[in-house]
């Protein structure tokens, strides 16, 4: 485990410089997962968690939010918008990271994310990292506010409206495929884009008391869905149980093991739901892909290509460690292991500071580029591996909805 610390004050030192001078530029300058908040997310759990005798990530924040304009542009996304840096105060204040009254500085600031979401409601994009998903699930900790709970209401409504009733169960296409010269709305089991994150979000709803009507048939007819929507299991092959996007274009059996997409999205949202829902089958079915999931165990049955955490072998080593907090499964404490090890693998830094945590794949054709933000880059991993070294679970994942 000295190496893993070693390997986390590496990330720690490596991001400093990073926020200090402004390294990301404007294009992110106000992104929680490709931009300076969520590198801010790290150096905060480094500090509280790892080594307490730093002290750099409150006057980086002050810096960096002395410089942000949140009154500027419509951008609300939770990915690269302004609900992102929001989100980071918010979650910091009510962990205890920072002792400030947020509530009384958001004000306004919720007002204007009510305005953007409903926008993005009659757009049709439920998006969680670039839509109405995303910002609602920032408003839920506001849920106090009646404006708040009326929105979040109208979203849920939003949501029924767009899903179908199929023989399989209810549909919820609400991932939007891009394509040219006209696109469509198919399902995605999916936390960044698709039903996975929707389903969650409901279910916070449901346990906040808002709209349960709406939630509980939501989720109980879509999970039914998703749960018809299983694929056989190829003897002496390693297939994906669960597709990921399903507009028929894709080898729904390759799914990769990602936060992204896939496998180990249902199991969390089965598991999530079924606690609120009180729903054992769900449950069970989420403990099942997991075990089943532990034989992809290569890059290539898993289909992963770096360590990143969106898609990489950090990532799916949190699913593992966060399913062991959960259980107390050994079986899924050994997984977790076996991809922190691979990840560990993959953190190299040059002693002339240009290479910012790990190497990213860029796509076919492009070159591997080296990476230190949150979602693709050393500060996620980063967040990964701390996991690692606590016997309880560490917060910071709420951002994934893992918590």
């Amino acid at each position: 485990m000295e190496t893993t610390k070693l390997q986390l004050r590496q990330i720690y030192e490596d991001l400093i410089p990073v926020l200090d001078q402004q390294r990301y530029g404007a294009e992110y300058a106000n992104s929680l997962f490709k931009g300076p908040w969520g590198a801010l997310l790290y150096l905060f759990y480094y500090e509280q968690y790892i080594d307490p005798n730093a002290d750099h990530a409150a006057g980086l924040l002050e810096k960096i939010y002395d410089a942000y304009t949140p009154e500027e542009g419509t951008n609300y996304s939770f990915c690269s918008g302004h609900t992102g840096p929001y989100w980071l105060l918010e979650h910091l204040s009510r962990h205890q990271f920072l002792d400030m009254d947020l509530h009384h500085l958001a004000d306004d600031f919720v007002t204007a994310t009510i305005a953007q979401s409903n926008l993005n409601l009659q757009w049709k994009n439920f998006d969680f990292l670039h839509g109405s998903i995303g910002m609602c699930n920032f408003l839920v900790p506001f849920a106090t506010r009646p404006d708040v709970r009326q929105h979040l209401s109208d979203c849920a409504d939003h949501l029924l409206a767009a899903s179908k009733l199929t023989p399989k169960g209810r549909s919820l296409p609400i991932f939007y495929t891009h394509d040219k010269p006209v696109g469509e709305y198919v399902d995605a089991f999916s936390l960044a884009h698709g039903s996975c994150a929707a389903l969650i979000l409901l279910a916070k709803l449901y346990a906040a008391g808002i709209s349960k009507d709406t939630c509980e048939l939501l989720v109980t007819e879509c999970m039914a869905f998703i749960l018809n929507n299983r694929l056989a299991a190829v003897p002496d092959e390693l297939n994906a149980l669960y597709p990921a996007i399903l507009d028929g274009k894709y080898a729904n059996s390759n799914s990769r093991l990602a936060w992204c997409y896939g496998d180990l999205n249902v199991a969390w949202t089965l598991w999530y739901c079924g606690g609120i829902f009180n729903n054992e089958t769900w449950k069970k079915e989420a403990l099942d892909i997991m075990h089943y999931n532990i034989r992809r165990n290569s890059n290539e049955s898993a289909g992963v290509l770096d360590c990143c955490l969106c898609h990489g072998t950090s990532g799916i080593a949190a699913f593992y460690r966060k399913f062991w907090f959960e259980t107390g499964e050994p079986a899924f404490q050994a997984c977790a292991e076996y991809w922190y090890g691979k990840a560990a693998l993959e953190i190299t830094f040059s002693d002339d500071g240009s290479k910012h945590g790990i190497l990213v794949w860029r796509g076919k054709d492009k070159d591997w580029c080296y990476s230190w933000d949150l979602l693709d880059g050393g500060a996620g991993v980063g967040l990964a591996l701390m996991s690692r070294l606590h016997e309880t679970p560490l917060t910071w994942d709420e951002c994934f909805l893992l918590s």
